[in-house]
């Protein structure tokens, strides 16, 4: 998860500074990545007790979060497709 999670954070921060601070679409995670990504981001919370919100797994960073068949990738602010390495 961990790598997932660093490129998730690196992908949007790239975006952020090649679109002037402008959000993403959204990200496509394979059912796989996503549970595992959901898992971790869960332990950490409940670790740290903090409080989720509701839908808090359908969101990253302010990102929308979806399932994909067609593998980890980012979908930029112009519908760029930018693969996500785990």
């Amino acid at each position: 998860m961990a790598n997932i999670y660093d490129s998730m954070v690196s992908a949007l921060r790239e975006h952020w500074k090649a679109n002037d601070n402008a959000y993403p679409q959204r990200f496509e995670l394979t059912q796989v990545t996503l549970e595992a990504l959901v898992a971790a981001r869960k332990l950490v919370n409940d670790t740290m007790n903090f409080k989720k919100y509701p839908d808090w797994e359908q969101e990253f960073l302010g990102v929308p979060v979806v399932l994909s068949a067609e593998g980890d990738a980012m979908i930029s602010k112009d519908g760029t497709r930018v693969p996500l390495s785990a």
